[in-house]
Protein backbone atom coordinates (compact mmCIF):
# COMPACT_ATOMS: atom_id res chain seq x y z
CA UNK A 1 0.00 0.00 0.00
CA UNK A 2 2.86 2.41 0.81
CA UNK A 3 3.87 2.43 -2.87
CA UNK A 4 0.60 4.14 -3.78
CA UNK A 5 0.59 6.84 -1.07
CA UNK A 6 1.94 10.39 -1.34
CA UNK A 7 2.10 12.72 1.66
CA UNK A 8 2.31 16.50 1.94
CA UNK A 9 4.28 18.82 4.19
CA UNK A 10 4.77 22.55 4.17
CA UNK A 11 4.46 25.78 6.06
CA UNK A 12 1.63 27.37 7.98
CA UNK A 13 0.37 30.55 6.26
CA UNK A 14 2.34 32.88 8.55
CA UNK A 15 5.58 31.02 7.76
CA UNK A 16 5.18 31.17 3.98
CA UNK A 17 7.81 33.35 2.26
CA UNK A 18 6.91 36.93 1.45
CA UNK A 19 4.58 37.21 -1.52
CA UNK A 20 2.78 33.88 -1.05
CA UNK A 21 -0.40 35.27 0.51
CA UNK A 22 -3.60 33.65 -0.74
CA UNK A 23 -4.70 35.22 -4.00
CA UNK A 24 -1.24 36.57 -4.89
CA UNK A 25 0.45 35.67 -8.18
CA UNK A 26 3.08 33.57 -6.37
CA UNK A 27 0.36 31.73 -4.44
CA UNK A 28 -1.61 31.02 -7.63
CA UNK A 29 1.58 29.78 -9.33
CA UNK A 30 2.21 27.50 -6.34
CA UNK A 31 -1.33 26.12 -6.65
CA UNK A 32 -0.70 25.27 -10.31
CA UNK A 33 2.61 23.62 -9.38
CA UNK A 34 0.84 21.70 -6.62
CA UNK A 35 -1.70 20.27 -9.08
CA UNK A 36 1.12 19.37 -11.47
CA UNK A 37 2.97 17.60 -8.65
CA UNK A 38 -0.17 15.61 -7.76
CA UNK A 39 -0.49 14.61 -11.42
CA UNK A 40 3.20 13.52 -11.43
CA UNK A 41 2.62 11.41 -8.32
CA UNK A 42 -0.47 9.91 -9.92
CA UNK A 43 1.53 9.09 -13.09
CA UNK A 44 3.97 7.19 -10.85
CA UNK A 45 1.26 5.11 -9.19
CA UNK A 46 0.03 7.20 -6.26
CA UNK A 47 -3.70 6.98 -5.71
CA UNK A 48 -3.89 8.06 -2.07
CA UNK A 49 -2.81 11.50 -0.88
CA UNK A 50 -2.16 11.89 2.84
CA UNK A 51 -2.46 15.34 4.43
CA UNK A 52 -1.61 16.32 8.00
CA UNK A 53 -4.54 18.80 7.78
CA UNK A 54 -2.76 21.75 9.42
CA UNK A 55 -3.42 25.35 8.38
CA UNK A 56 -1.54 26.43 5.28
CA UNK A 57 0.14 24.07 2.86
CA UNK A 58 -1.43 20.88 4.30
CA UNK A 59 -4.96 22.16 3.77
CA UNK A 60 -4.16 23.82 0.44
CA UNK A 61 -2.79 20.48 -0.76
CA UNK A 62 -5.81 18.58 0.56
CA UNK A 63 -8.11 21.00 -1.25
CA UNK A 64 -6.12 20.52 -4.47
CA UNK A 65 -6.59 16.74 -4.17
CA UNK A 66 -10.33 17.22 -3.75
CA UNK A 67 -10.48 19.60 -6.72
CA UNK A 68 -8.62 17.14 -8.97
CA UNK A 69 -10.81 14.30 -7.73
CA UNK A 70 -13.82 16.46 -8.60
CA UNK A 71 -12.43 16.84 -12.13
CA UNK A 72 -12.36 13.05 -12.50
CA UNK A 73 -8.85 12.06 -11.42
CA UNK A 74 -9.34 8.75 -9.54
CA UNK A 75 -7.53 9.69 -6.34
CA UNK A 76 -8.42 9.77 -2.65
CA UNK A 77 -7.68 12.22 0.13
CA UNK A 78 -6.56 10.67 3.39
CA UNK A 79 -6.43 12.88 6.48
CA UNK A 80 -4.03 12.38 9.39
CA UNK A 81 -5.11 14.59 12.26
CA UNK A 82 -2.80 14.97 15.25
CA UNK A 83 -5.76 15.01 17.67
CA UNK A 84 -9.52 15.58 17.22
CA UNK A 85 -9.67 19.20 18.42
CA UNK A 86 -6.53 20.48 16.70
CA UNK A 87 -8.59 23.06 14.80
CA UNK A 88 -10.71 24.57 17.59
CA UNK A 89 -8.47 27.58 18.28
CA UNK A 90 -7.88 28.47 14.63
CA UNK A 91 -9.33 31.50 12.87
CA UNK A 92 -12.91 30.86 11.68
CA UNK A 93 -11.94 30.68 7.99
CA UNK A 94 -9.40 27.91 8.72
CA UNK A 95 -11.79 26.01 11.01
CA UNK A 96 -14.43 26.04 8.27
CA UNK A 97 -11.91 25.00 5.62
CA UNK A 98 -10.64 22.19 7.86
CA UNK A 99 -14.12 20.84 8.65
CA UNK A 100 -15.25 21.01 5.02
CA UNK A 101 -12.09 19.28 3.79
CA UNK A 102 -12.07 16.63 6.52
CA UNK A 103 -15.70 15.77 5.74
CA UNK A 104 -14.66 14.90 2.17
CA UNK A 105 -11.66 12.74 3.08
CA UNK A 106 -11.98 9.07 2.13
CA UNK A 107 -10.11 8.02 5.27
CA UNK A 108 -9.20 9.74 8.52
CA UNK A 109 -6.47 8.71 10.93
CA UNK A 110 -6.52 10.29 14.38
CA UNK A 111 -3.05 9.99 15.89
CA UNK A 112 -3.80 10.94 19.53
CA UNK A 113 -7.12 11.19 21.44
CA UNK A 114 -6.13 14.63 22.81
CA UNK A 115 -3.27 17.12 22.55
CA UNK A 116 0.12 15.80 23.61
CA UNK A 117 3.39 17.73 23.22
CA UNK A 118 4.72 15.20 20.71
CA UNK A 119 1.52 14.81 18.67
CA UNK A 120 2.62 16.83 15.62
CA UNK A 121 6.02 15.15 15.34
CA UNK A 122 4.39 11.72 15.63
CA UNK A 123 1.82 12.74 13.02
CA UNK A 124 4.61 13.84 10.68
CA UNK A 125 6.41 10.49 11.08
CA UNK A 126 3.08 8.74 10.44
CA UNK A 127 2.76 10.62 7.13
CA UNK A 128 6.24 9.65 5.96
CA UNK A 129 6.18 6.03 7.14
CA UNK A 130 3.07 5.30 5.09
CA UNK A 131 4.22 7.01 1.88
CA UNK A 132 6.55 6.50 -1.06
CA UNK A 133 6.47 10.17 -2.16
CA UNK A 134 6.31 13.57 -0.51
CA UNK A 135 5.09 16.79 -2.10
CA UNK A 136 6.35 19.69 -0.03
CA UNK A 137 6.90 23.41 0.17
CA UNK A 138 10.29 23.74 1.89
CA UNK A 139 12.77 26.58 1.43
CA UNK A 140 15.29 25.44 4.03
CA UNK A 141 13.73 27.21 7.04
CA UNK A 142 14.16 25.19 10.28
CA UNK A 143 11.05 23.77 11.96
CA UNK A 144 8.43 21.06 11.56
CA UNK A 145 8.51 21.08 7.77
CA UNK A 146 12.32 20.75 7.79
CA UNK A 147 12.02 17.83 10.22
CA UNK A 148 9.46 16.08 8.02
CA UNK A 149 11.38 16.63 4.77
CA UNK A 150 14.60 15.32 6.33
CA UNK A 151 12.71 12.34 7.75
CA UNK A 152 11.25 11.67 4.28
CA UNK A 153 14.73 11.84 2.75
CA UNK A 154 16.05 9.44 5.42
CA UNK A 155 13.23 7.03 4.53
CA UNK A 156 14.05 7.27 0.79
CA UNK A 157 10.82 8.97 -0.30
CA UNK A 158 10.75 10.72 -3.65
CA UNK A 159 10.51 14.41 -2.77
CA UNK A 160 8.85 16.97 -5.02
CA UNK A 161 9.67 20.36 -3.48
CA UNK A 162 7.61 23.23 -4.85
CA UNK A 163 9.68 25.89 -3.07
CA UNK A 164 13.07 24.79 -4.36
CA UNK A 165 13.41 22.18 -7.11
CA UNK A 166 17.11 21.83 -6.21
CA UNK A 167 15.99 20.23 -2.94
CA UNK A 168 13.75 17.72 -4.78
CA UNK A 169 14.62 14.05 -5.20
CA UNK A 170 12.92 12.77 -8.33
CA UNK A 171 12.65 9.34 -9.90
CA UNK A 172 12.44 10.69 -13.47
Amino acid sequence: MRTSVCCFTGYRPEKMPSGYQEGSRLFCDMQVQLCQAIHRAYAHGCRYFLSGMSRGFDLWAAQAVLALRGEGLPIELWAAVAFPDMHVHWEPIWRTRYQHTLAQASRTFCIFPRYMPECYAVRDRFLVERSCRCICFFDGTPGGTAYTVHYAHKHHLIIDNLADQQLSLFDM
